[in-house]
Order: C-alpha cells, then structure tokens, then sequence
C-alpha cells in the first residue's frame, strides 16, 4: 500500500516514467533513460516524505540493469511492478 493524497505532479511522472518503460524494451538508449528518470523520480518521492511509494521504486529500479546489445531478462517483471505501482498511486490519489 502507499501513501493516501499523491500530488497529481506525482502521479503524470509515474505515468510517463511507466510509458517510457514500455518505449524502452528493446532500446537501450531508452532504457538508460528509463533508468535516470525512474531514479530522479525516486529520489523526489524521498525529498516530499513518500517514502513508501519511494521504497517501491527503489525495488523496481534493484531489478533494471540496462545492457547493451541483449534483451532485458526482467523487461516484463519491471513493466509489471511499473504498472502495479502507478495504478495503485492513482487509486490512493483518488483517481
């Protein structure tokens, strides 16, 4: 479970961070990307208390390691948890 009254600000950069995850499959330049903006995110999440939400990401961001030149083992299961994570912060934001 997460925090209750997300800022709206949080929820489009899940939501973006999300899209770019599913942009970044089989890109690595996207995936790097993915990677940077999932941990600024993470690292905002800390400085505004959300520290719940800030732990799922991190758990997230254990399993992505971008590679070069192969096909993320984990694209899935981080596709997955992105998605778990930004629809269960919309429900408790009230969306």
């Amino acid at each position: 479970m997460v925090e209750k009254n997300i800022p709206e600000e949080v929820i489009k950069s899940l939501q973006s961070v999300c899209q770019l995850h599913e942009e970044a499959v089989c890109n690595h330049d996207k995936c790097k990307e993915f990677s940077e903006n999932l941990s600024s995110l993470l690292i905002r999440l800390e400085d505004i208390e959300l520290y719940r939400l800030a732990d799922r990401l991190m758990s997230v961001l254990l399993n992505c390691k971008p590679k070069e030149a192969s096909h993320c083992e984990k694209a899935n299961l981080v596709g997955e948890m992105m998605k778990g994570i930004t629809k269960e912060a919309k429900r408790a934001a009230g969306k």
